[in-house]
């Protein structure tokens, strides 16, 4: 729902300047006078300064969680513990969807329809949130859907902590060749083609190729600018994001890592929803959604159509394709004991171990890659440089 900034005026003349999301201006119209006010401005809210700093992101809803769920522990009415967070948030963007919140709560809304309405809540946290309300249980709920944001943070913090050096070092190790290319090895080609001698051929071919760099750099951006850009909007598309999803899991080595991601991410979700209370089949088709690739969503289509029909989940889980044996012998086993929501949270933490360990491994076989890829490159760099150098001076090789 739209975000709007809005000026009006109150019943003693009192002028009013504020934020709140609507469906539309005129729906923002119409609650304004509702709510006795005359509106004098609206306009969509656009952050100043950058915006991608004031973003609610996952950390920031598991810090929110937990402190709701501290001050709901403690006896606060939910009202008067949104309106405390809202009062002390960090993030502009939140305390005004808090007081969004707050509004709606004291207007008769539920905390599940109130969330609802913004974007920064998954469905997952809605749902869960519902689920909790409906069994008067909503203190533990929200304690687990923070502990459930903070397993998903820390994952990723762990992968992204890990791509830092091997990034860091592609990044530094591009940037010192192409100061070579475009600006070290010009200067000498200038002074070889002053003194007319032949020159070796790594060196022909090195200053050729650094001339046609640096006369042509803002063709290759360009082409990689609209390639980016035209990627972006071929995967907006529902056939482009599907045959995308297909490419990248068939990609060598890297496609059973992301295999792992894909299936413990699906399976910490179940777990979490099915703990909480919420109905297999909604646990389902919103695990479905948080998978991340299109592809082994839709394959998991045939595991809701197989719970609808009485199917148990087992072995239309084995139909999908997506789980290997050992994950399906151990929700046989779950299911039988009745204990589902346990077993997927065992399967997500096998498989977030083992994506980790698979990663660890990866960057240790590309860091040396990197490291020797640069140093041939420079190398060949240095020799053609030395080699025109020494037949200059005559000097024998």
């Amino acid at each position: 729902m739209p975000l709007f900034v809005y000026e009006a005026v109150d019943r003693s003349g009192k002028r009013v300047k504020d934020k709140r999301n609507a469906p539309d201006m005129d729906a923002l119209k119409e609650g304004l006078r509702s709510e006795g006010y005359i509106p004098i401005k609206i306009a969509p809210y656009k952050p100043g300064g950058f915006s991608f700093l004031k973003r609610v992101n996952t950390k920031d809803l598991q810090v929110f969680t937990d402190e709701l769920a501290s001050l709901l522990e403690a006896g606060l009415q939910i009202d008067r513990a949104i309106g405390v967070l809202s009062e002390h948030s960090e993030k502009e963007l939140l305390r005004e969807i808090l007081n969004e919140v707050n509004r709606d709560l004291k207007r008769g809304m539920t905390l599940s329809q109130a969330l609802s309405k913004h974007r920064v809540f998954p469905r997952l946290y809605i749902n869960m949130v519902k689920a909790g309300e409906a069994g008067g249980i909503l203190e533990p709920v929200l304690r687990r859907i923070a502990s459930f944001l903070e397993t998903t943070t820390t994952f990723k913090e762990e992968i992204l902590s890990a791509l830092v050096y091997p990034i860091l070092l592609t990044l530094v190790g591009t940037g010192a060749i192409a100061v070579l290319m475009l600006y070290v090895i010009p200067r000498f080609a200038v002074i070889f083609e002053e003194m007319g001698q032949t020159l070796p051929l790594p060196t022909l071919i090195l200053m050729n190729f650094s001339k046609t760099v640096a006369s042509y750099w803002w063709v290759v951006v360009g082409l990689v600018v609209f390639s980016v850009y035209a990627l972006k909007r071929y995967a907006a598309t529902e056939e482009g994001r599907l045959n995308i999803d297909r490419a990248l899991i068939k990609l060598p080595i890297i496609s059973k890592l992301q295999m792992r991601i894909y299936i413990s991410r699906f399976s910490r979700t179940m777990g979490t929803l099915l703990k909480s209370g919420v109905p297999i089949l909604t646990a389902i088709r919103i695990s479905r959604e948080v998978v991340g690739n299109q592809l082994i969503s839709e394959n998991l289509s045939v595991l809701e159509e197989g719970v609808r029909k009485g199917r148990g989940i087992t072995n239309p889980l084995r139909e999908s394709g997506v789980f290997p044996e050992v994950v399906l012998q151990m929700v046989a086993v779950g299911e039988e004991a009745g204990r589902l929501e346990d077993t997927f949270i065992k399967i997500a933490e096998r498989f977030e171990a083992e994506s980790r360990a698979m990663i660890k491994r990866l960057i240790s076989f590309i860091e040396p890659a990197i490291i020797l890829v640069m140093g041939l490159v420079v190398g060949f760099i240095v020799v053609s440089m030395l080699m025109a150098i020494f037949s200059i001076n005559d000097i024998p090789l």
